[in-house]
């Protein structure tokens, strides 16, 4: 069985946290399973470096990947665990268990993000990432997350 079974379109997260280190992440996400029975893990970013830099856009990949394989939120950034590669991915990698059976067949297209000059930095897009995550296969009970209503 590959996971996920249906897409998840314009998943938006936003994630801030305002202190002397600062934090913002705002984007939106799609996500779905890949095309022809394949195994592994995708991350598509169509967007320029207006809207995200590279180095963010790989931590909110990286944030995915890392709700995928069971890491919790404390583990995003500290004690995370390793990632698995690429080659291990397309062979078989099993999903979290409270995601339900499956191995992990996902492709994840960024379709929005917002950029502050100052505060956007890859520890809130690995946040971000993983909470993007969580919300899709949450549902119901991730709508009207405060975070996501702030102005």
């Amino acid at each position: 069985m590959r996971f996920p079974a249906e897409a998840r379109r314009d998943v938006h997260v936003r994630y801030t946290r305002p202190s002397c280190m600062g934090g913002f992440a705002v984007f939106t996400v799609d996500f779905e399973p890949l095309p022809d029975g394949r195994l592994g893990f995708e991350f598509v970013n169509p967007l320029s470096p207006e809207d995200i830099d590279a180095e963010c856009a790989r931590a909110v990949s990286d944030g995915i990947l890392l709700w995928l394989i069971g890491a919790g939120p404390r583990n995003v950034n500290f004690d995370r665990p390793p990632l698995p590669t690429a080659k291990g991915l397309a062979a078989g990698v099993p999903v979290r268990p409270d995601a339900g059976p499956g191995l992990i067949a996902l492709r994840a297209v960024l379709r929005h993000s917002r950029l502050n000059p100052i505060d956007s930095l890859p520890w809130t897009h690995a946040r971000a990432g993983w909470r993007a995550a969580d919300k899709t296969w949450r549902g119901a009970e991730a709508t009207g997350d405060p975070m996501d209503l702030a102005p």
